[in-house]
């Protein structure tokens, strides 16, 4: 009986942990092409890509994951690293930020 709680608790702790941290979205890259799979991404970055791709031909699929107020993007293996950081320097990271709640306490008055 203590093994069925034992499992329980193992498949809660995944779930808790995995809770929140789907993609918000996906982006497949061919030569010259890039391709919104699943989300929204700024037409401005698929620009920027774009350009990229025209510099460096690679194939592969970029995924934006939730991470605390940001986001972290991943990048599959076959996208070289100087690519990646290419890609990483044009990402607006601050579209994707969650706004932080004003701390409570009194507000100033102004007069």
């Amino acid at each position: 009986m203590a093994w069925i709680s034992l499992i329980v608790a193992i498949a809660l702790i995944w779930w808790l942990m995995k809770l929140g941290r789907g993609a918000l979205f996906e982006i497949r890259l061919a030569p010259g092409k890039v391709v919104v799979k699943q989300g929204k991404v700024s037409p401005a970055f698929i620009e920027h890509a774009k350009q990229i791709l025209r510099h460096d031909t690679v194939r592969g699929r970029i995924v934006g994951q939730r991470d605390g107020d940001g986001v972290r993007l991943i990048f599959s293996r076959s996208i070289p690293e100087p690519v990646a950081q290419r890609f990483r320097n044009i990402f607006p990271y601050g579209d994707y930020r969650q706004p932080t709640a004003p701390l409570p306490g009194p507000k100033s008055r102004k007069g």
